[in-house]
């Protein structure tokens, strides 16, 4: 057997949750039936850069409220299907979270408007991820 790495547990963890049903409020007919096509959504991880950590009190808690405040845009638009942070002072992984988008790029446009990533305290990895039904029988 493998060693399971911090990221490869994360994401077997993520899976195994999502037999459950979405915590966040879905809404936005768009990008509900956008999404209704196929599986595939966009796993987001947000990986902590030095610069924050090296920030002033008052810089970082600007940076954190406009983060909180694109995420809450994210899923009034129904685009956001689950979201938290990765607690841990020595963790290199600040947050991840599932996004609905049409393609990559627009995942990709999304995610780089986050006021977060665009002062550079967070940068970001974007994978496909297809939701798999798991309780039905193949």
């Amino acid at each position: 057997m493998l060693p399971m790495t911090k990221h490869g547990f994360l994401l077997l963890a993520l899976v195994l949750s999502f037999s459950a049903a979405p915590v966040a409020a879905q809404s936005g007919k768009a990008v509900r039936s956008a999404a209704a096509g196929g599986n595939t959504q966009y796993l987001v991880l947000l990986k902590k850069a030095e610069q924050l950590r090296q920030a002033d009190l008052e810089t970082v808690a600007t940076i954190r409220a406009g983060h909180v405040a694109h995420l809450q845009q994210l899923t009034q638009q129904g685009r956001l299907t689950l979201a938290g942070r990765c607690p841990g002072a020595d963790s290199a992984l600040g947050g991840m979270y599932i996004l609905r988008a049409a393609s990559y790029e627009e995942a990709r446009r999304l995610t780089e408007t986050d006021p977060a990533v665009q002062a550079g305290s967070l940068t970001m990895e974007i994978y496909p991820w297809e939701k798999q039904d798991l309780g039905k029988r193949p």
